[in-house]
């Protein structure tokens, strides 16, 4: 008899005092799916979160502080399709470059993957954004190790064909979090709630915030199968698999990088921990950095790979240091001072090579 997968989620919860302006917030609570009504009532269902993905059978490591925690990157992952509009909302007209974003993704949804819009959740978050998800089973999904990854890929694709930037690119890590369906939202004062797109599209700002006074439910049909979403999913999940084994073992003589700016050596030096230290931002930086410098993906990507199992406690997955070095060379993405500043957490432009214009490398 085969044993039962053991699942996991990771919750999160807005403490009630707050530091700087802003909320503390504590997470690592880590429990079974069953358990996370338990969780919301100790919260007094305000201010919950739960992450998107489940780990099942998950990867465990201590901390230094020896706690037991998930190394999501390297742990089997399943979960519904997200997507995340966010914007500043202070008038009809911001909620309408919302709602027009969202019928973007509705369209795609039923062309490209032919999911049907009453398969299609969305959620008003309770202050500023609108939450879509599709049922896993309605894209006969497999769990998959960079499910979270796949699941950008289609969120570039919808991406392309908005207008208006709604669509929050940062979600889609191995953590990533949502607010709870019908827990209050403690910065907005309301409630996330479930709506129809029929209400979605009618409904002025001021009449959903009224709506999300308190709780609903709305009834829904269970999930069915789209075998063409099935399809999609599978050349996606292809794509992603393919790209990430095209990976050429750097094998040339790596340069000797001289008089590298504080931020820099900052970090190469530095032990990025897991949820804390961002450092799949400072994966992002290094490469922007080296790329800047004229080095060759093919050595940014070794140093990076290295670097990932030096210096991340626990190690990086390699996957997702290719990923992350693709994507900046890829895109082009030329970083600078602020955020190289974000990730090492110095700058000292006094004496910064950068600003006296001597070269590096």
């Amino acid at each position: 008899m085969n044993e039962q997968p053991a699942i996991f989620v990771e919750c999160g919860a807005d403490l009630p005092w707050v530091k700087d302006s802003k909320f503390t917030f504590t997470r690592k609570h880590y429990m079974t799916p069953q358990q996370v009504d338990e969780f919301r009532q100790k919260y007094n269902n305000a201010g919950v979160y739960m992450t998107m993905m489940q780990y099942i059978n998950p990867v465990w490591y201590q901390n230094d502080k020896k706690k037991w925690l998930i190394n999501a990157g390297e742990s089997l992952k399943y979960g519904d399709f997200y997507l995340d509009f966010d914007y500043p909302l202070q008038t009809d007209d911001d909620f309408d470059k919302i709602k027009f974003d969202v019928s973007v993704a509705m369209r795609y949804l039923k062309l490209i993957l032919a999911v049907e819009p009453d398969q299609v959740n969305l959620y008003f978050s309770g202050q500023k954004g609108i939450h879509l998800t599709v049922d896993a089973a309605v894209l006969g999904l497999q769990p998959h190790y960079s499910l979270n990854m796949i699941y950008k890929e289609i969120f570039n694709d919808i991406k392309k064909y908005c207008l208006h930037d709604t669509m929050d690119p940062k979600m889609y890590d191995d953590k990533r979090m949502f607010r709870m369906v019908n827990s209050f939202n403690i910065k907005g004062q309301r409630y996330k709630i479930p709506v129809t797109y029929q209400e979605l599209t009618n409904m002025s700002l001021q009449d959903i915030r009224n709506l999300a006074m308190s709780p609903r439910q709305l009834r829904k049909p269970p999930p069915m199968l789209s075998q063409r979403a099935k399809l999609a999913l599978e050349k996606y999940i292809k794509t992603w698999t393919d790209r990430a084994n095209s990976r050429k073992e750097f094998s040339g003589r790596m340069r000797k990088l001289e008089e590298l700016p504080i931020c820099i050596t900052t970090m190469l030096d530095k032990t990025f921990r897991e949820t804390i230290d961002g450092r799949n931002n400072a994966c992002a930086a290094l490469a922007s950095f080296f790329m800047q410098q004229g080095m060759e993906r093919e050595e940014a990507l070794a140093r990076l790979v290295l670097w990932g199992e030096e210096n991340c406690v626990p190690s990086l997955p390699s996957r997702e240091v290719e990923t992350t070095v693709h994507s900046v060379f890829n895109g082009q993405y030329r970083y600078g001072c602020e955020t190289f500043k974000a990730a090492s957490g110095v700058c000292d432009k006094v004496n910064c090579p950068l600003f006296r214009g001597k070269a590096i490398g």
